[in-house]
């Protein structure tokens, strides 16, 4: 399946016949806009003959039908926050759909605990709009959910807020309407009944769940349906010291197993070390008010602030590893006995420290994405892979044996590595090795990230050769999760997914594109159909 030349219209009809769809404000053909919308938080890919954002769903389906007659591919675009080509275009000419302004709650539903969203609106927005109520959705978003949006993350997969009860996005979400690429609409779930409310997920086969971490290949996502629950009243933080990665993912594994905490995350000595190294003076009084109103002010808050204050930025200087984890409770008691759980699962694996960093990522779960450079300003590049718990401390050993094989290599270049660990419901284990190396920004940093961030970044020159050898290290590690049987998030056209299919899956799946999108004009190369 490979995308067609145009044959029915030139590129400068077609741009014609969106804007009277959109309004000149709202195709967006000037050569910067195209730039940016041709790259992603790692790199370029080939530049986009324009930029359509429609308003709703029924423009959403015009612009696809319009260019997908004409035979342009079309690529959804969210937040932006993907780092694996997932909406980079491979070929020419291709329209870039820039989905946010579909960004509005269409209906909470609190008695029948759902929510109906169109899937440009960020896990920020939507978050926010459901707290007065006492509601939020189980998995309540990533930590990039400031721009992240809902659509976006069920084509990628998503997991951390949230997940160590609830797993992944995909297991919160209960229908979606979905857009082929001729626009026709097609739902999912209950909805698709001619009288049901999209309540229910199942209803025969899970038509949901075929859309869910298609990358955009099948179909653009123009609304979901979210489980909604109650948000819990009360929290709890502990963190915990330990000396070696096989105490560290044996602990995370009892802990998962205990079914008691919302989020459970760890870092190497590395990437602790860079995370405390980010922010200044400023930032941690920011952290501090944010802590103190997290806790609802009052004495509680006044104690909570005091606390981290004390703490201050030197609790991790002399921690090998360190594991972060937080509890929700209908009530004290019900916290208190979660926290009290999760000590027994630990039992004498760590050592209990400050909590500062669950409690400050509470307060601001959806902060800025400034992350995705080092505090030096260096380029960062993530590579993960997700197994059973029971895998854990091997599969962390053996892809440190894979640096320790490239480490003339590395150190040659000035390529580091730290890795984020998390857990996945009771169940999964995410190991994320994290690439940093001195590179010039993209035009998406000087963008997207925080102007009085980058202002005290260094910004260093163009390193072809660093960003060669990056390259090749991202390759082998994806190839590497992927002979330990791991699987991943935001495939893109980055993992390979393609390769080592069952016959028969592969068989489906490349008939269900077929039929969503005959000539493959959806998002070509992603998940290696078409391209």
């Amino acid at each position: 399946m490979s995308a067609v030349a145009p044959q029915t219209a030139t590129v400068a009809t077609v741009l014609e016949r969106l804007e009277a769809i959109l309004g000149a404000d709202h195709l967006l053909t000037g050569d910067s806009e195209r730039a940016f919308f041709s790259q992603d938080v790692y790199r370029a890919g080939k530049l986009v003959m324009g930029v359509a954002q429609p308003a709703d769903v029924v423009q959403l389906r015009e612009v696809l039908r319009t260019a997908t007659t004409a035979g342009v591919a079309v690529i959804a675009r969210g937040g932006g926050m993907s780092y694996t080509d997932a909406y980079l275009p491979v070929g020419s000419p291709t329209l870039m759909v820039d989905t946010r302004r579909l960004n509005r709650i269409v209906e909470i539903n609190a008695q029948a605990r759902y929510v109906v969203v169109e899937c440009g609106i960020t896990w920020s927005e939507l978050h926010t709009a459901l707290a007065p109520l006492g509601l939020s959705t189980p998995y309540w978003g990533p930590l990039s959910g400031l721009r992240a949006t809902i659509g976006g993350a069920l084509s990628q997969g998503s997991i951390f807020l949230g997940s160590g009860q609830y797993g992944s996005v995909a297991d919160s979400v209960l229908a979606m309407e979905v857009v082929a690429a001729d626009g026709q609409l097609v739902r999912t779930g209950s909805w698709a009944g001619e009288h049901a409310e999209p309540f229910f997920r199942h209803h025969g086969p899970d038509m949901t769940g075929l859309f869910t971490g298609d990358c955009g290949a099948l179909g653009f996502k123009a609304r979901a349906v979210l489980r909604l629950v109650s948000r819990q009243p009360e929290s709890r933080y502990i963190s915990y010291a330990f000396d070696d990665h096989e105490t560290l993912t044996r602990a995370m594994g009892e802990v998962a197993r205990a079914e008691v905490v919302s989020e459970c995350f760890a870092f190497d000595p590395f990437l602790q070390g860079l995370r405390m190294q980010r922010g200044r003076l400023r930032d941690d009084m920011k952290s501090l008010g944010n802590v103190v109103k997290a806790a609802g002010g009052g004495i509680k808050g006044l104690k909570e602030g005091a606390k981290l204050a004390l703490a201050g930025r030197g609790f991790l200087e002399d921690v090998p590893f360190s594991l972060h984890l937080s509890m929700d409770g209908r009530d004290v008691a019900d916290a208190d006995s979660r926290a009290a759980a999760v000590r027994r699962a630990v039992g004498s694996h760590g050592r209990e420290i400050e909590n500062s960093v669950p409690k400050v990522m509470r307060a601001t779960p959806f902060a800025e994405v400034n992350s995705m450079l080092g505090p030096d300003g260096q380029r960062w590049a993530p590579v993960h892979g997700i197994l059973p718990l029971t895998q854990a401390a091997e599969a962390f050993a053996s892809t440190e044996a894979l640096f320790a094989r490239r480490r003339e290599t590395d150190e040659r270049h000035g390529i580091d590595h730290g890795y984020l660990m998390c857990t996945i419901s009771n169940h999964g284990f995410l190991l994320e090795p994290c690439l940093y190396w001195r590179d010039a920004r993209q035009q998406f940093h000087e963008t997207v990230l925080d102007d009085a961030y980058l202002a005290r970044l260094k910004a260093w020159p163009e390193n072809l050769a660093a960003r060669e050898a990056v390259e090749e290290l991202r390759i082998e590690l994806a190839d590497h999760f992927h002979a330990l049987g791991a699987t991943a998030f935001q495939l893109g056209k980055f993992y390979p997914y393609s390769r080592n299919r069952d016959a028969g899956q592969w068989a489906l799946l490349c008939s269900l594109k077929a039929a969503m999108d005959p000539a493959g004009l959806l998002n070509p190369g992603a998940l290696g159909l078409g391209g």
